[in-house]
């Protein structure tokens, strides 16, 4: 009954039709992929220079500083704590420190979820700090209550915690076999 086909021909038709659709689809995951890690390795990059620049600089110590400064010393008198105490703390800022991070937030998907919520978390803690020491800031204004200072720093160590979490040697591991197995 089979004799009027040809298995062979049908075979190597077979293949090629498969080999030319799959290769397209393989190279375009190939770039999927390797356009991922590029946007994960930049994303991380970018985070690690902002905790090394916040580190250098001292801004977390210079906010608690300030703080300590704008409290009433333990046991002062009643005219110790009313001495009019007002400081103003400014950090000139670009409002595009964050350049990596706006270019690629709707990449965010690439990441996995745990450190696109991450990602979001610190840059959102980071421009919220930002905010407060640039024009227009409660911190830049100036200030008499060291709660705002107080508050300043906790989320900036916050926001720190975290990027030297996201960019820790553990993690970087994990992506580098992420990377292999993609």
């Amino acid at each position: 009954m089979s004799s009027g086909i040809d298995w062979t021909t049908v075979s190597v038709a077979l293949i090629t039709a498969l080999s030319a659709a799959g290769g397209p689809f393989w190279i375009w995951h190939r770039q999927a992929a390797r356009e991922r890690e590029s946007v994960r390795a930049a994303l991380m990059a970018e985070v690690l220079a902002l905790v090394e620049l916040v580190a250098l600089r001292g801004y977390v110590e210079g906010l608690r500083d300030a703080q300590a400064y704008l409290s009433p010393p333990e046991g002062a008198s009643v005219t110790e704590i009313f001495e009019p105490r007002f400081l103003k703390y400014s950090v000139n800022i670009h409002e595009h420190y964050n350049r990596v991070y706006q270019a690629n937030v709707t990449r965010l998907g690439g990441l996995s979820t745990d450190e696109a919520r991450q990602i979001v978390r610190f840059y959102q803690l980071a421009d919220s700090v930002r905010l407060d020491v640039t024009a227009g800031g409660v911190l830049f204004s100036g200030t008499a209550d060291p709660d705002s200072f107080g508050e300043a720093a906790d989320l900036l160590e916050a926001a720190m915690k975290i990027g030297r979490e996201l960019t820790s040697e553990r993690n970087k591991k994990k992506w580098g076999a992420r990377k292999t197995a993609g």
